[in-house]
């Protein structure tokens, strides 16, 4: 699938999740390409009269909906719907995501929703998460140097540039075959670790992309 098939892709799945919103609902916005084209895509239904609020998980998704029309709002109750996207999807609903570091948010927007759809192409579908290999922690900056040493048999990888909200990015190598939710666990028991990338969805809830529409998880043969 080249750039342009990628493109058309994520904008099949972000019209298919924009088309699910109604008058009224409080939405959460994902962050990355395929939740910029849902972001995109809910614009133009706002353009033309749907009346809704979204709440974003990053700056760059709040400046996005900024652009295009949609009504900005806290996280305060719970959303009735959010949409994200994702770095690799299992077919039984695992997922990674956090590449972009907006995981803790990501988490907290998902878990208030009451439907969290995500939304890939089908180069991010994986019969196992060991072809994406890496597994992103969000650490508090005055345990970044203890977490990695905690972690020294993942080979931590430290990013140049915090989150949004301060947090230190640490990229961890999960080897394969690995039990990717032990993993997680175990990362996520650290003190001073905030969350991981790691999410289990309902495979129904994952809408894969195609230049010529998207289809749900379960559907894809």
């Amino acid at each position: 699938m080249n750039d342009e098939q990628r493109s058309a892709a994520w904008q099949a799945a972000g019209l298919a999740v924009a088309a699910q919103i109604t008058d009224g609902m409080t939405v959460g916005l994902g962050t990355g390409r395929s939740a910029a084209a849902a972001i995109r895509a809910l614009g133009a239904r706002v353009a033309d009269g749907l009346s809704c609020a979204g709440v974003p998980t990053s700056y760059g998704s709040e400046a996005l909906a900024h652009e295009v029309g949609i009504e900005v709002t806290a996280l305060r109750d719970d959303l009735d719907i959010a949409f994200d996207g994702a770095d690799c999807v299992t077919r039984n609903g695992l997922i990674v995501k956090g590449a972009g570091g907006a995981m803790v948010r990501e988490r907290l927007v998902a878990e208030a929703a009451k439907r969290f759809v995500v939304l890939v192409d089908e180069t991010k579908l994986g019969d196992t998460l060991d072809a994406w290999g890496l597994l992103p922690i969000a650490v508090l900056p005055f345990a970044a140097d203890r977490v990695t040493k905690q972690l020294a048999d993942l080979t931590p990888a430290r990013r140049e540039n915090p989150s949004d909200d301060g947090l230190i990015l640490i990229d961890l190598c999960v080897p394969a075959g690995e039990d990717w939710v032990a993993v997680a666990d175990r990362a996520w028991s650290t003190p001073g670790v905030v969350d991981h990338g790691l999410f289990v969805v309902d495979p129904a809830d994952v809408l894969v992309g195609y230049p010529d529409g998207a289809r749900r998880l379960p559907d894809v043969v």
